[in-house]
């Protein structure tokens, strides 16, 4: 008797358990969708292996941060709107260009002063934080190498000369923090959690 209780207590949890991740699936949706069409891309071709193995990814990402990282319907909590998105990773992509292209010279010509660079930025969310650090990680010539509240440790090869009273700051990318800084204002007016 006591062996068909465990066994139904067992069935009822594996139950509940399958409910919730399909739950969690059809609440997350167009996040999976963005993850596979980025894993289709990345491919560069489509096939039935890509597909599978598309799919089986863009799931088990969502189930794995939902488990460690964030859980949560990340549409509704994290996303940004579609026009700022596209408004933050065009700034972002200039920005890639014109570090890229102003590292080049200091790498080739030898003259980089490689120094860590402890700055704080304006950005209150913990999320919109994480996306500048790995922004400045993503901007060529500088890496993210800590991260404590608002305070950021870039490793850069622009030093700025903090003893003749240049800002520390301007290691980080200031106009996507500006973007940032607008959207988190945004949210925060109409009293919404990001």
């Amino acid at each position: 008797m006591g062996m068909i209780v465990l066994k139904r207590k067992g069935e009822n949890a594996m139950k509940n358990f399958i409910d919730s991740v399909v739950q969690d699936m059809v609440s997350n949706i167009k996040i999976i969708s963005v993850l596979f069409v980025t894993w289709i891309i990345l491919f560069e071709k489509i096939n039935l292996f890509v597909i599978v193995t598309g799919l089986i990814m863009s799931v088990v990402s969502i189930l794995l941060t939902d488990m460690y990282l964030m859980p949560g319907n990340y549409t509704d909590e994290y996303m940004f709107g579609l026009r700022s998105m596209i408004h933050y990773f065009s700034i972002l992509v200039i920005e890639i260009f014109v570090a890229g292209i102003g590292v080049i010279p200091k790498i080739i010509l030898g003259d980089s002063d490689v120094a860590f660079v402890t700055c704080e930025t304006k950005l209150t969310d913990e999320f919109l934080i994480n996306i500048l650090a790995n922004s400045i990680t993503l901007t060529p010539g500088t890496v993210t190498v800590k991260k404590s509240g608002s305070t950021l440790r870039v490793l850069t090869l622009d030093t700025p000369n903090i003893a003749r009273g240049e800002d520390p700051r301007q290691v980080l990318p200031l106009k996507l923090e500006h973007v940032l800084l607008k959207y988190e204002k945004t949210v925060q007016r109409r009293g919404e959690k990001i």
